[in-house]
């Protein structure tokens, strides 16, 4: 869940509500919650199912490359959204995005290898981060102001719907083995989608004398980290996996260097800071996103092969974590002041005793109490998460509200893209092959999990050094 948070639940009128549907405004509803539900859609159901994927197809060594490149190309394609719409204009970049993303979907359907599938993702993954971007942005140019509140409301309820039909629908096409279906399946909806595009949005023209100004080399120094994570465990030895690790990071810092330079930048200033509420907020947020991809990524498999599950009940028994997620945000959201501080300090202690559970007992307790952990770790997430965004944008640095804001997501898509990275190099080291035996699967989700407990535990200690930020400079903490 990378895109928005349901922090404006509570917040929606009833007239706020009888404004989206009218002036004309209900076909733009539409498209938008089409545009964001093709991508939440798509998060579940290719995590059902992958373990079919490589069954069929092999390559279990670039299992989590599906979810690490997609989510590469989505923080690439919202980054190029500004700068297409200034070349072409935004109904175009708009339609672009959907047609990036149709293509990607086809390709993942007729893919004939491991690589050619990966391949797909990232061009489906590029055209979902155009989409996901326009779609944000069109919430501001489209809606009068007292339609916004509930049109993010039911964006946000959009992820909660995807929770339940996401597993049903992979399941569904995995239990008939026919996985390949499951992308053949994005083909109406993209299709419905640029209909209404087409025909409703306003052809905005193409703004001249404007050079559009890409960051290609931060994107590119960006993209090489991540990928330089994905391939260490291909190293033929320790030295060249540390060695990778290392690269990686510093290509990652020369890139938030530069772009504390850039014209157009992507980040705020420090956004990695010890000492702000935006570098500690960002770094709280990063590592949550982490936690629950070392999740998603290896559950399902392990759901699937050590516990005789079918790919429909482990991909419901993975909702559970987006349902708690949504659950608790809506929950938390009219909390203030010292509850505000509990709900970011205890929800992040929730992830970390979950995922240490699930590090502990993937392999001998219950598909039920393992889903049970799971929900834990989705509670904890939407606790802390909805009051930690909230703060971050709230106590920004003067003149950087907006770009603290827009950077979130990319954050978020970052977290994902290198917990992806990671947990598909840890179970490589670990011994998983394309084979999926019981001992081999185990051994690799016992590492990845156990590993992946480090992030929430970071995330903790991150979080308590945002909320003292927060105490020392006297700010009383409201959810937005």
């Amino acid at each position: 869940m990378t895109t928005t948070t349901p922090t404006t639940a509570t917040g929606a009128s009833a007239n706020g509500w009888r404004s989206l549907f009218s002036n004309g405004l209900g076909l733009y509803v539409v498209m938008l919650n089409l545009g964001i539900g093709l991508h939440a859609v798509d998060v579940f159901v290719v995590s059902t199912v992958m373990p079919d994927v490589v069954r069929d197809l092999g390559g279990a060594h670039f299992y989590a490359w599906s979810t690490m490149l997609y989510m590469v190309a989505s923080i690439i394609g919202a980054a190029a959204t500004a700068p297409l719409r200034l070349r072409f204009g935004g109904r175009r970049a708009y339609c672009a995005g959907a047609i990036l993303f149709l293509i990607g979907s086809i390709a993942c359907a007729m893919s004939p290898h491991m690589e050619i599938f990966i391949l797909a993702r990232f061009v489906q993954g590029f055209g979902g981060g155009i989409v996901l971007s326009r779609s944000m942005a069109m919430v501001g140019e489209l809606f009068p102001e007292p339609s916004k509140k509930p049109l993010l409301a039911l964006i946000s309820s959009t992820w909660g719907v995807a929770a339940l039909i996401g597993p049903a629908l992979g399941g569904s096409f995995a239990a008939v083995d026919f996985w390949r279906g499951a992308f053949w399946f994005n083909l109406p909806f993209v299709l419905l989608f640029l209909g209404v595009a087409l025909a409703k949005l306003p052809a905005d023209r193409p703004q001249p004398g404007i050079k559009p100004q890409f960051p290609f080399g931060r994107m590119v120094l960006l993209t090489a980290g991540v990928m330089c994570i994905g391939t260490a465990s291909e190293g033929s030895s320790l030295a060249i996996r540390t060695g990778l690790i290392v690269l990686a990071l510093a290509l990652v810092f020369v890139t938030f260097q530069l772009d504390r330079r850039g014209l157009n930048r992507l980040f705020p200033s420090h956004p990695l800071s010890w000492f702000t509420t935006t570098g500690t907020g960002y770094w709280a947020m990063f590592l949550a996103s982490m936690t629950h991809t070392v999740i998603g990524v290896f559950l399902p498999l392990a759901l699937q092969e050590l516990h005789g599950q079918s790919p429909i009940k482990a991909g419901y028994m993975m909702a559970i974590l987006a349902i708690g997620w949504t659950a608790a945000s809506v929950f938390t959201a009219k909390w203030r002041g010292a509850a505000v501080i509990a709900a970011m300090v205890c929800g992040m202690s929730f992830c970390v005793i979950g995922l240490a559970g699930l590090a502990l007992g993937v392999t001998s307790l219950s598909p039920y109490e393992i889903a049970a952990l799971n929900g834990l770790v989705g509670i904890g997430l939407g606790s802390s998460n909805l009051h930690l965004v909230a703060a971050a944008m709230r106590h920004a640095a003067p003149g950087e509200e907006s770009i603290t804001a827009s950077s979130i997501p990319t954050m978020r898509s970052l977290g994902i893209a290198f917990g992806a990275a990671a947990a598909g190099a840890i179970a490589n080291a670990a011994g998983l092959t394309d084979a999926l035996a019981p001992s081999d699967v185990a051994r690799a989700v016992t590492w990845v999990l156990s590993v992946g407990t480090l992030a929430p535990l970071c995330g903790l200690l991150f979080v308590l050094r945002f909320v003292a930020l927060l105490r020392r400079t006297g700010n009383v903490v409201r959810p937005a």
